[in-house]
């Protein structure tokens, strides 16, 4: 009884072109998603449209060359913005580096000041004896 709406559903999907989950059919078909899942010839039919629908794109909206020169525009800036964060972020690993090294180079010259001055006081220990 509940299977032709989950049927019906699909073949409205297939008119819509709108992006298609169990989760969509379940609801246009007014069933749990449960109720696709557990049915072994209708969960196939709702994941074979998906795949198809998620390798065929959205096709009303290519033709379109307002959206088309939209979403270049958008894919120009989003890469130009990724570029300057990339370049940034070199800029900072590599001012952290030689933060790094400065502080390994004063940290090696404290601890020879030290050693030495130990050794010295050592010495001078070994003498007064």
């Amino acid at each position: 009884m509940r299977k032709p709406l989950v049927k019906q559903a699909l073949r409205e999907a297939r008119k819509s072109h709108e992006p298609v989950t169990v989760s969509s059919i379940a609801t246009v078909a007014g069933v749990s998603t449960d109720f696709i899942y557990r049915h072994d010839e209708l969960r196939p039919q709702v994941e074979a449209l998906r795949r198809a629908r998620a390798s065929s794109g959205a096709p009303a909206l290519v033709n379109d060359p307002d959206i088309a020169a939209a979403d270049s525009t958008l894919v120009r800036r989003l890469s130009q913005q990724l570029a300057d964060a990339r370049r940034r972020h070199r800029e900072e690993v590599a001012e952290l580096h030689r933060a790094l090294e400065t502080r390994k180079v004063r940290w090696f010259c404290s601890r020879r000041r030290v050693a030495d001055g130990s050794r010295s006081e050592a010495s001078h220990t070994r003498q007064s004896d």
